[in-house]
């Protein structure tokens, strides 16, 4: 089976569905064979920036939702995700510094903007490069029919080739 190359979620700012939200995007990444270290930085960045929306973009208020898109990004020697994690609520900066999300956030990804405006928040990242690797096959390869006997041999007049199916592998 050949995984999607884009993740999408949509989801209630509610702590348990955080939780069911990072077993799905897990089985992502062990679909596309992410590996292992660069995964964890993943699920940690993108999990925490969905936290930061769950904790704070909603306090006060009628929780919304956060949405969650990934793509897979091909480069000519390595491979990397996109991610964009969106709420609809309020920007609430962290007036003393004391905060873990956004520096942990930073730790784990090569590239994080975070974009706030009156519609809510945008937390955009690009992991870390990982190596390309073998594409699974996308469909089973059908054997080409070939002549029994070569085209230098002899055939009757009026008579054709017989064309046979070459068994292909499993």
């Amino acid at each position: 089976m050949v995984p999607p190359t884009a993740y999408r979620i949509r989801f209630s700012a509610d702590p348990v569905q955080l939780i069911l939200f990072r077993g799905g995007l897990d089985r992502w990444l062990v679909q596309l064979d992410w590996p292992e270290a660069e995964r964890v930085d993943v699920l940690l960045a993108v999990s925490e920036a969905c936290c930061n929306a769950v904790r704070h973009a909603y306090a006060g208020a009628e929780p919304g939702d956060v949405e969650v898109i990934g793509r897979l990004v091909l480069g000519p020697a390595d491979r990397r995700l996109r991610w964009t994690v969106r709420d609809h609520g309020r920007w609430r900066a962290d007036p003393d510094g004391t905060g873990f999300g956004l520096p942990t956030v930073r730790a784990c990804m090569e590239r994080v903007a975070v974009r706030p405006d009156e519609r809510g928040t945008v937390v955009t990242m690009t992991s870390r490069p990982v190596a390309l690797i073998d594409p699974p096959p996308t469909a089973r390869t059908v054997p080409v029919p070939r002549a029994v006997g070569g085209a230098d041999e002899p055939v009757a007049a009026g008579v054709r080739p017989v064309l046979r199916a070459v068994p292909g592998p499993g």
